[in-house]
């Protein structure tokens, strides 16, 4: 397998990939959560919408069940994820064992790692994460315990950690991580969203190699598990944007659920600003380009300029994506963003709730007004608790800068025409934006 893409794998490859992660797994938690699922709600957004930011903000309710992170690497693992682009047709098959392993990653944020159980499942999921981002790494029984262990018990001597506090996910992992390239020389952390200062004397430029998760990777923090009962008492929420292309298929994954879409929008001009510094960041590498398939990519502002640029196409593959192999790279975000919210607005349904990141990154005011109304939607008191989180500060998740309101403004020139096209002009129409550039915050 050392040395594949991800496209490359053999039926025989992803089966043994598979059987890894549930031996790792074995003995934690793993409840069905596609039959146990009462009420999911999906955020159709594009990337670089906010979705990332604002999930995080979900994680913070407590009545709320939540995965991980996005469940595109599960979906990877069991063919789920699409073939030529990343829409999934509503009657592909729903493979056996792909409920159990979405519900081990279900859950909620614990703040602590409470006794040796809590410790052993952490250092568990983080191995099982370690086969996604680097499949081609086979650490030895007992190694990645060994290594949680011994950084829990240097933070403690060193730092003053009290037991089972776990207070600052950067220090852990950039101790861990140094035990972890000691001993392989192929592991890279500039692979992941991590506080580059915790990282001296290790950066190096990071091109993927084969992962099945989509960089930068994540960083598995404390979690409790999802029961059966939370599951059928709580909206599950699920948040990876390519999913706007599989809503019918997600609404079959889970057929004794509600599946409810909440359409995160933003304005043109922020999410393709956004998408243009993701393109030419040292990240989100999606689907490694063989020029047997399509031709290397020629994307003039990114094949020309960025490491890896003619191989790797990055963010989702919006259904035609090969036609806009050669385009300039503004026109390719200007495509992404428009064919997400086309397929959200196609395929949303009747239930589905409209919110702006415009609002959460507003006033006091406007927050509040918006909390009010997603609380009214979702059905479950989560306002106070996403408010507070709101006021006190935007947390900052798979991020190339700090959000900032109208942070696009300085790339006008740029967007300008791209956001005049009648593909953007009529999505935002349909969005309920105004129809210049001037009125977009």
């Amino acid at each position: 397998m050392a040395g594949r893409n991800a496209g490359e794998r053999s039926t025989e490859d992803w089966a043994e990939l598979r059987e890894r992660v549930a031996t790792i797994r074995a003995g934690l938690p793993a409840v069905n959560v596609a039959q146990a699922a009462r009420d999911v709600v999906v955020i159709a957004s594009s990337s670089r919408g906010g979705s990332s930011i604002f999930a995080e903000v979900l994680r913070r309710s407590r009545a709320l069940t939540h995965f991980r992170a996005e469940i595109n690497p599960q979906l990877r693992l069991f063919g789920c994820a699409g073939g030529d682009d990343d829409s999934v047709a509503a009657d592909h098959p729903i493979p056996p064992g792909l409920g159990e392993a979405l519900g081990a990653d279900c859950g909620q944020p614990a703040a602590r790692l409470e006794g040796q159980p809590a410790i052993h499942a952490f250092a568990t999921e983080i191995e099982a994460r370690l086969v996604l981002q680097w499949p081609e790494w086979l650490p030895a029984p007992g190694e990645i315990h060994a290594d949680v262990g011994a950084t829990l018990a240097d933070l403690g001597s060193q730092e003053g950690w009290a037991a089972g506090e776990f207070s600052d996910a950067h220090a852990f992992y950039g101790r861990l991580f140094r035990r972890f390239a000691d001993r392989w020389s192929a592991f890279n952390p500039g692979a992941y969203d991590l506080d580059r200062r915790r990282l001296s004397g290790l950066e190096r430029l990071y091109l993927p190699g084969a992962p099945i998760e989509e960089p930068p990777f994540v960083l598995p923090l404390p979690w409790t598990h999802a029961t059966e009962a939370e599951l059928a008492s709580r909206p599950l929420i699920i948040k990876t944007p390519s999913n706007v292309y599989r809503l019918d298929w997600l609404r079959r994954l889970f057929p004794n659920a509600r599946v409810r879409v909440l359409h995160l929008t933003r304005n043109a001009a922020a999410s393709i600003n956004g998408l243009y510094d993701g393109w030419r960041f040292n990240g989100f590498h999606s689907h490694k380009i063989d020029g047997h398939e399509v031709g290397n990519l020629a994307i003039p502002g990114y094949s020309d300029t960025i490491p890896g640029g003619d191989r790797w196409w990055k963010f989702d593959r919006p259904p035609g994506w090969r036609a806009w192999t050669a385009a300039p790279l503004e026109r390719v975000c200007a495509f992404q963003w428009a064919s997400a919210h086309q397929a959200a607005l196609a395929s949303g349904g009747e239930d589905r709730f409209v919110l702006r990141f415009e609002d959460v990154l507003g006033d006091r005011s406007r927050q509040e007004a918006a909390m009010h109304a997603l609380e009214a939607w979702l059905g479950v008191p989560v306002r106070d608790e996403l408010t507070h989180t709101l006021q006190a500060s935007l947390p900052l998740v798979m991020a190339t800068e700090q959000p900032r309101h109208r942070r696009w403004f300085a790339r006008a020139e740029l967007l300008g025409p791209v956001c005049a096209e009648p593909s953007v002009k009529e999505t935002m129409a349909a969005l309920g934006y105004p129809a210049e550039m001037e009125g977009w915050e």
